[in-house]
């Protein structure tokens, strides 16, 4: 039986996986937005988790490396997620939405009301993820580059994330990862 996915903190160790999964500039602008530039390192990314009340998290299953990671920041009620990436490997088997529905779950431990995120343009498949969840564009805040999203923790008619998620005693987990198609 697979071990059930978990949500960590992100360590200095985890940023050298992470940095694999960015092959190339067009990437980075992909998943990071214009904040880092080519090559990406672990500074950057450091660098970005100094923001005051910015905690970073990866996606794990047992004591595995990361397999995803986002950085969330709750200010005033508000979620503010950030840096979604799954491992390149891993992607097409619902990664995306366990790793969100943990992050959602943690910005809501924190007193989260709404979430809020940006999507680069081009990128389809994250914006199919996230409105499976439930997020709506903001045309008031979309940009050239990006569209934002946004998610109203309270609504009822807010989908729960994918899976039964139960708390732990060293984290939030949820179900294994789902099956190779």
């Amino acid at each position: 039986m697979p071990e059930p996915l978990s949500l960590r903190r992100r360590t200095v160790d985890d940023l050298e996986t992470i940095l694999s999964w960015i092959p190339d500039d067009a990437a980075l602008l992909m998943f990071t937005g214009p904040r880092m530039v080519w090559p990406p390192t672990g500074a950057q990314f450091a660098d970005l988790a100094a923001v005051p009340g910015l905690t970073a998290w990866v996606l794990c299953a047992g004591r595995t490396p990361p397999l995803g990671q986002a950085e969330l920041r709750v200010e005033n009620g508000n979620a503010h997620i950030a840096r979604v990436i799954i491992d390149p490997l891993l992607r097409g088997r619902g990664l995306s939405q366990q790793l969100m529905g943990l992050v959602l779950e943690q910005a809501c431990a924190q007193g989260a009301r709404s979430a809020r995120l940006k999507v680069t343009k081009g990128n389809a498949v994250a914006l199919r993820a996230y409105r499976r969840l439930g997020f709506v564009i903001d045309p008031r805040a979309e940009t050239a580059q990006a569209w934002v999203l946004e998610l109203d923790l309270r609504s009822p008619a807010a989908p729960a994330p994918p899976g039964s998620v139960r708390p732990t005693s060293h984290g939030r987990s949820a179900p294994g990862p789902p099956r190779a198609r």
